[in-house]
């Protein structure tokens, strides 16, 4: 009985902690809780907060290294940037749900490479340029 209270309120938890209300609908429960352990990991290493994650939802990104930071350590977790801070945008797209892969592939691309001090701000300009391209393929976990 303790393990299935525990298992339950892990499940709220996670629910309420780490998935946003304005992630898409093709994100599923098992995506978020597969990135759980390092969403965590990279919001404790840059300071990042679920509210600055929200606001980054919202299509607002500011060029703050808890954010920016952060969107590299996850995309660093998952291997689809490398050192040089270029998203391996084919790897990316097929983590998408097959029948927006082909979207991704379309966007992706294009905002893969770009000019930064560092990492970072590289990461930055690849996001803004995802949002400003197609809105829809845009969310941060």
């Amino acid at each position: 009985m303790g393990r299935l209270l525990s298992c339950i309120f892990l499940s709220l938890f996670l629910q309420t902690s780490f998935i946003s209300a304005k992630l898409p609908d093709w994100v599923t429960p098992e995506m978020v809780a597969m990135v759980a352990d390092d969403k965590a990991k990279c919001m404790a290493v840059h300071g990042t907060t679920q509210d600055l994650i929200d606001s980054v939802n919202d299509g607002n990104i500011p060029n703050d290294p808890k954010i920016t930071c952060y969107m590299y350590c996850l995309f660093e977790s998952f291997s689809v940037i490398d050192e040089d801070g270029q998203l391996e945008a084919e790897m990316l797209a097929g983590l998408f749900p097959e029948d927006i892969q082909a979207k991704g592939l379309k966007v992706l691309p294009p905002c893969a490479t770009q000019d930064g001090a560092d990492n970072c701000e590289k990461v930055y300009k690849i996001a803004t340029c995802i949002l400003k391209a197609d809105p829809s393929l845009w969310f941060m976990l």
